[in-house]
């Protein structure tokens, strides 16, 4: 008896499947060749391995990140990762010495995020929620989860490409839940100078200890490190010079150590070019002084302050005395520390290679002004975040914090910063300071109201010009000015084109505004601006937005149908340019680039 049936062949007639025919005519032929999409002798397959290396590199940016920030901190804004992390590797399969050229380009900074940044993610979610897949505890899998596990695999496979890993950047949660999958995967990347890591490796969190272990055996490149509270113990081996001897960056938060085991643990690492101290107030002036028992203080491209009252002028002054570190600081910025305004020149004034310097104060008293305190003064600033803020919210210290932006005032007009370029300020009215100054008048001009017409028949006619009449008042900053002789060479008055980007207390986004400085006086007859031009965009949130001469739009009152009216503004009429201006760009229509900015 027969348990199964057999299926019943199809007929030739019934079937529907074309019959596969081969031809082994064609096997001896050379002249027959399969259809390729370019041509072999294509100038592609002759291009040299740094033009694609450059090519491949601007179809994944990220992949060139080597900043030792965050993967929040570093993301791209023009751009979504992973579709670039995807063309990139299908490049790589395109032939053999493309993937040699890909492979290096790929896993030189990796980076996973949790979504894509276009319109594909939504899609992708619809398909995962379809799938509904679930681990063995009947739990959704992390997306990124996954992606840092696949990564996991493909290096440990391949050692060769663990070694081509330098930069490593995860989300927040996935570092935080992933500590086994971030342990197996530096295990194999011996290069490794940058990755996102777990707060608890930072405050000696007994739950990443192993991880902890891990790096410093599998990572001796590491080129960055955060000691939190809690981490005292580990800075203190730092200090033995037997692990991470090639830190670049470091960071405190909240320590409570002794100055001198500082001191030892920074003077061990030789290569360090940046510091962050934040919420330390052990960290006072003591770690700066010499002392000829403890290693000096090393010399730091960029020192960043952060609520360490204990920082004062002082210290800092005494670092700065020293040339190496004259020559080296480029970067300072000073939040809630014991350097106030009043002191900031001392500084400026010892650090000739200063490019960058913020101050964000909030100040209780007023700037001392019977203590004839010199003007900022740097040759080489160029940008300079100047946040005076009052420690109270009452109207009445409103005067406190003009003093201390009128001292800046008198700075800038004193030309005592010339290459500054960009100032931040937390006064929305600043920018009308600079503009509201009258400068002084040009060599050739002269003042209509007091003109007085040459006599030829006077002997004293050949003599000096008497005085013109004093017409400013005493508090304007160019009435000592006026008083001096044309010819006698000036200083005042804005120098340079400066951007100011102003924000009151109440503003979450900086206003912009461009101060230009006052046109040298030309040839004779020459078409010059008498007073500084601003293209500053007053809005509403200014106090004087809509007062007249303070550029505001004019407007046309049109009735909208219900009793009502509507304010239209007009366009203005645009301003005279030459043939060599600036031209105007057409956008097209809804293309890609209105579309992502």
């Amino acid at each position: 008896m027969k348990w199964f049936r057999r299926k019943k062949k199809p007929g030739k007639e019934l079937s529907d499947k074309p019959t596969l025919v081969r031809s082994y005519t064609n096997r001896a032929d050379r002249r027959h060749h399969a259809a390729y999409a370019t041509p072999r002798g294509s100038i592609i397959n002759k291009l040299p391995d740094k033009v694609l290396e450059r090519i491949f590199t601007l179809v994944c940016p990220h992949t060139q990140d080597e900043t030792y920030e965050t993967c929040e901190q570093s993301s791209l804004d023009d751009c979504c990762p992973l579709c670039d992390t995807r063309d990139l590797a299908h490049c790589a399969r395109v032939s053999r010495k493309w993937r040699n050229v890909a492979i290096g380009v790929l896993y030189h900074s990796v980076r996973i995020d949790a979504v894509h940044f276009c319109e594909l993610e939504e899609i992708l979610s619809e398909k995962r929620k379809h799938k509904g897949r679930f681990n063995r505890n009947a739990e959704p899998e992390e997306t990124p989860n996954v992606r840092l596990q696949l990564l996991c695999r493909t290096i440990r496979d391949n050692r060769m490409l663990g070694e081509l890993v330098e930069f490593l950047k995860t989300p927040y949660m996935t570092r935080g839940a992933c500590k086994a999958d971030l342990a197996r995967s530096v295990a194999v990347c011996p290069n490794m100078r940058y990755l996102d890591l777990p707060e608890g490796i930072f405050s000696d969190d007994p739950s990443c200890h192993a991880l902890k272990l891990e790096i410093q055996a599998r990572c001796p490149d590491l080129r960055k490190m955060t000691y939190m509270t809690g981490s005292e113990r580990s800075l203190e081996q730092l200090a033995g010079g037997k692990i991470w001897r090639n830190l670049e960056v470091l960071e405190f938060t909240r320590l409570n150590m002794d100055p001198t085991i500082i001191r030892r643990a920074l003077g061990s690492l030789t290569g360090l070019r940046a510091l962050k101290v934040t919420d330390t107030k052990t960290f006072n002036d003591e770690v700066f002084q010499h002392s000829d028992y403890l290693p000096p203080f090393p010399a730091f491209t960029e020192l960043v302050f952060e609520n360490t009252p204990n920082v004062t002028a002082i210290g800092l002054e005494a670092y700065l005395f020293r040339s190496d570190t004259q020559e080296k600081l480029t970067s300072l910025s000073l939040t809630e520390t014991g350097i106030h305004p009043s002191t900031l020149h001392k500084i400026t004034d010892n650090a000739p290679r200063l490019t960058f310097l913020s101050i964000v104060e909030s100040v209780h008293a007023s700037f001392p002004a019977l203590q004839n305190i010199p003007p900022l003064s740097s040759t080489s600033l160029q940008t300079l975040h100047y946040e005076i803020t009052s420690g109270s919210s009452a109207n009445t210290f409103k005067s406190v914090v003009q003093s201390h932006y009128s001292y800046l005032t008198t700075s800038l007009i004193a030309n005592r910063l010339p290459a500054l370029r960009a100032l931040y300020v937390r006064d929305s009215e600043f920018p009308e300071s600079l503009i509201g100054l009258a400068p002084p008048a040009p060599a050739y001009a002269s003042d209509p109201d007091n003109f007085v017409p040459p006599n030829p028949f006077d002997r004293s006619s050949n003599a000096p010009s008497a005085m013109p009449n004093n017409r400013f008042s005493s508090n304007n900053p160019f009435a000592a000015q006026a008083s001096l002789s044309p010819a006698m060479p000036t200083g005042m008055g804005l120098k340079q084109e400066l951007e100011v980007y102003s924000k009151g207390l109440d503003e979450m986004e900086w206003n912009f505004a461009k101060v230009q400085p006052p046109t040298a006086p030309g040839r004779r007859g020459s078409a010059t601006t008498a007073r500084p031009i601003s293209s500053y965009g007053l809005g509403d949130s200014m106090g004087k937005a809509w007062a007249p001469g303070h550029g505001a739009r004019r407007s046309v009152i049109v009735g909208n149908g219900f009793g009502g009216f509507l304010a239209v503004p007009a366009d203005d009429p645009p301003r005279p340019s030459s043939s060599a201006g600036e031209k105007k760009r057409h956008s097209r229509k809804n293309s890609s680039q209105d579309l992502w900015r």
